[in-house]
């Protein structure tokens, strides 16, 4: 299946400023996005316009189809009283605008109780260069259409460091730095600086998880043990299928994961775990289903949840909505 507008793509990316490699996807952990909804720099959706999954491909994207130049005006004095926290330089925090979007700022100098804040985003003004694979290619889901977004576990965001000292409850959005190990190996793990967003008691994160952190506050680590009932079920050895080779678009590949729309709309995520002649084995089991979850969890931060991120269900981050 080819990238054309209202497809959901997955793609491992890595992208340089200056050379100097500013954010990359973790590998098993790719890009999702929705194909002609402004989720991504137009310049790079541009370019993977009728791209395939396999292909690889390397786009440089100047500022006017990436993040704009920079604009000298796009930026405000404050007071610190604006403030609910502690106010650190380089940190980003966020302004809810009248028609309830939100603007990311971040805090450039202080000076008594002045604080000088910058509305550009980190990488306006610079050329953006992208080493990108596209994972895969699917239809979106009426639901991700209405939303105008792809829906995943995990949505890509822009880095950012904001701290308050707010607790986590429910309809607050956190961010968190984790590694997950499986019997003592690293499966996963968020990356310096690109924090884990999820929206509190909405079911974003696992249940065992996401009850471990409430009450938490920004700056306390913890180790959670999460039992496969808290985490993503134990494995049905029955949850498996045999489908035939023509049910894909694309040649089937053992251990990629493919995804197929259920009646209620929902998207199912499988993955092929054998083939036999036309006959291909799929598994519709969690990859860690029945595992027990050992996470190592610091929270960066909390904030209120927006009016359209409590209508969404899941928290909004500067970059995925613009």
């Amino acid at each position: 299946m080819n990238i054309t507008r209202d497809k959901v793509v997955e793609l491992d990316y890595v992208l340089k400023v200056g050379g100097e490699v500013v954010d990359r996807s973790e590998p098993g952990e790719p890009l999702v996005y929705l194909q002609g909804h402004g989720n991504i720099v137009p310049g790079l959706e541009k370019a993977l316009e009728g791209k395939k999954p396999g292909d690889s491909l390397h786009v440089s994207v100047q500022p006017e189809e990436g993040y704009g130049e920079r604009d000298e005006d796009n930026t405000e004095t404050l007071d610190r009283s604006d403030f609910d926290d502690q106010i650190e330089v380089g940190a980003t925090y966020f302004a809810q605008a009248e028609d309830g979007s939100v603007l990311p700022f971040t805090v450039v100098a202080v000076q008594g109780e002045q604080i000088q804040v910058d509305f550009n985003p980190p990488l306006a003004g610079q050329v953006l260069d992208f080493d990108v694979t596209v994972k895969s290619v699917r239809d979106a889901t009426p639901e991700e259409l209405e939303h105008g977004h792809a829906h995943a576990d995990a949505i890509p965001h822009t880095p950012t460091e904001r701290r308050t000292d707010m607790n986590i409850t429910q309809d607050k959005v956190v961010e968190l730095d984790y590694v997950l190990k499986v019997d003592g190996e690293v499966v996963d793990r968020s990356e310096p600086g690109d924090p884990l967003a999820y929206l509190h008691g909405h079911s974003n994160i696992i249940p065992g998880l996401e009850k471990a952190l409430e009450g938490k506050k920004a700056g306390d680590s913890l180790h959670v043990t999460v039992q496969p009932e808290e985490g993503y079920g134990e494995r049905d050895e029955d949850n498996t299928e045999a489908l035939d080779r023509s049910d894909f678009d694309d040649e089937p590949e053992i251990g990629q994961t493919y995804y197929a729309q259920a009646e209620d709309g929902s998207v199912l995520p499988f993955t092929v775990v054998g083939i036999e002649g036309d006959q291909v084995q799929v598994d519709f089991n969690p990859p860690l289903a029945g595992q027990v979850l050992d996470f190592d969890v610091t929270v960066k931060s909390v904030r209120d949840a927006t009016a359209e991120e409590l209508e969404h269900g899941h928290a909004h981050v500067a970059g995925m909505h613009e």
